[in-house]
């Protein structure tokens, strides 16, 4: 169960970095086709960043959900009684 666990981590880890990064490229590659204007950029940026970016996202979150439901699952707690402590 613990390899799991680790399994979980290093893809939550993994997939909020590609995310962050992918946000910062996408951010700054609009921008430049916008000072640039060059709207063919901007459609580059969409379709080959904004899609993995979206789907990093996807399984980051759910990652993360996992990650934070076995927490509570562990200490023998439901997510509403974690909450009200």
């Amino acid at each position: 169960m613990h390899q799991i666990r680790r399994a979980t981590e290093i893809t939550f880890v993994l997939t909020l970095a590609a995310l962050l990064l992918g946000g910062v490229m996408l951010v700054a590659g609009q921008a430049i086709a916008l000072i640039a204007g060059q709207g063919a950029w901007l459609e580059f940026c969409n379709v080959f960043i904004k899609t993995p970016m979206c789907l990093a996202a996807s399984i980051c979150a759910i990652a993360g959900f996992l990650l934070n439901y076995k927490r509570h699952q562990k200490q023998g707690l439901t997510p509403e009684k974690a909450t009200t402590r």
